[in-house]
């Protein structure tokens, strides 16, 4: 059960990361590149995984 679990958190992981353009080294170099063309729709990205994250730890300091 828990390797099944791990299965499905990777391929969940992997695929938020190609639908939110991170597999695209494109995107990303454009949003390092602070100076240039700057894309800051990756920074979205992380404010979305960071709320996600809070909520989950939310739960599990809740359930303790």
């Amino acid at each position: 059960m828990k390797t099944l679990s791990a299965l499905l958190s990777g391929l969940l992981f992997g695929l938020g990361l190609i639908i939110s353009g991170m597999a695209n080294p494109a995107k990303v170099q454009n949003f390092l590149d602070l100076l240039g063309t700057w894309d800051p729709s990756l920074a979205f990205v992380m404010g979305g995984a960071v709320l996600v994250t809070d909520s989950g730890f939310w739960l599990v300091e809740k359930q303790a």
